[in-house]
């Protein structure tokens, strides 16, 4: 379940927390970005599901973002001041996120960094994906896709964002490796769907029967690119449209044949696994990782004490697409 976000509840949870035979409950809380985005949210949803959560040895208190990074820091000072033993963060802003971090590191709190990277070189751990990598990834599917030839537009991030950042680079390196795609616009949709169909709408009129593919940065933005596609009276086959995530509603399209493909982001892995590497620093050398992520995706434990993990992408397209749909 979880907890509303006023200072007074989180002192209410943690009242009533109870110890667990002669061992301590700990708790540990997970800074989402933005629990409106459904990645974040499910992401919170597999931290609940680690065995540690489910058998009482762990309180997760989930903070909710709100895509802000002053509600991000906010969030930190009261789980410095309520002595949480780890903290989880999802990094909304790159930058921001430094100094917060570093000031529960000073605390004696540990800081594992999941989904979004953040600049600090002190946070105690990060596992999340090669965002380069992913977006290097969709736009060489993309230029496949387009036989090397045709205009494109980027649907971007929150400008400023780790993943913004990085999924960008990815995507520009790949667009060096294929001069014959032409990025004729790019623009931040803020990761959403609403926002990612609006961009789309006032391309699809400034350009119009000029643009050949998408690349959207995730999903979401993705399927509101789709909506706008299909408002035009244009069939989203002969616009190719590329995300990435791998949320319910996109596999849906992906097997709907109206997105492209996607890249699937493990939120298990990423929340479980942060998880894991916080308890590794509370418990101590003892501690063996609870999740099945570190054997079903080949992630190297290296003792839970590395200072970066990555997990790798899934792509999702119209042949794999049954295999992964729930």
């Amino acid at each position: 379940m979880l907890q509303k976000l006023t200072f007074a509840a989180v002192v209410a949870a943690l009242a009533a927390s109870p110890a667990i035979g002669k061992d301590k409950q700990f708790v540990i809380g997970v800074n989402s970005f933005g629990e409106s985005a459904e990645y974040a949210h499910t992401l919170t949803e597999e931290i609940q599901q680690h065995p540690w959560v489910l058998n009482g040895k762990v309180k997760i208190v989930v903070f909710d973002g709100k895509f802000d990074p002053l509600v991000q820091s906010n969030a930190i000072d009261t789980m410095i001041t309520q002595k949480f033993d780890a903290i989880i963060m999802e990094s909304f802003d790159r930058e921001a996120s430094s100094a917060p971090i570093e000031k529960a590191i000073d605390a004696g709190i540990p800081v594992i960094g999941s989904a979004l990277e953040s600049s600090s070189d002190k946070i105690t751990s990060q596992i999340i994906v090669d965002d380069p990598l992913g977006g290097k990834m969709i736009g060489d599917f993309l230029a496949e896709r387009l036989k090397g030839k045709g205009n494109i537009v980027v649907l971007e991030g929150p400008i400023g964002q780790s993943a913004q950042i990085s999924r960008r680079k990815g995507i520009d390196a790949s667009l060096a490796a294929h001069p014959g795609l032409k990025l004729i616009a790019s623009k931040s949709g803020n990761w959403s769907r609403a926002e990612g169909q609006a961009v789309m709408e006032n391309w699809l009129s400034a350009y119009s029967g000029q643009i050949n593919g998408v690349l959207s940065e995730n999903d979401e933005m993705a399927l509101g690119a789709i909506e706008a596609i299909k408002s035009a009276g244009l069939n989203p086959a002969d616009v190719p449209v590329i995300g990435i995530d791998g949320i319910p509603d996109g596999k849906r399209a992906i097997a709907d044949g109206e997105m492209y493909m996607s890249l699937y982001k493990y939120a298990k892995a990423e929340g479980q696994g942060a998880l894991d590497l916080a308890l590794r620093q509370l418990v101590g050398e003892s501690y063996e990782p609870q999740s099945e992520i570190w054997k079903s995706l080949n992630i190297d434990w290296a003792g839970g004490t590395s200072k970066h993990y990555t997990v790798p992408w899934l792509t999702l397209n119209k042949e794999n697409i049954a295999k992964y749909m729930n």
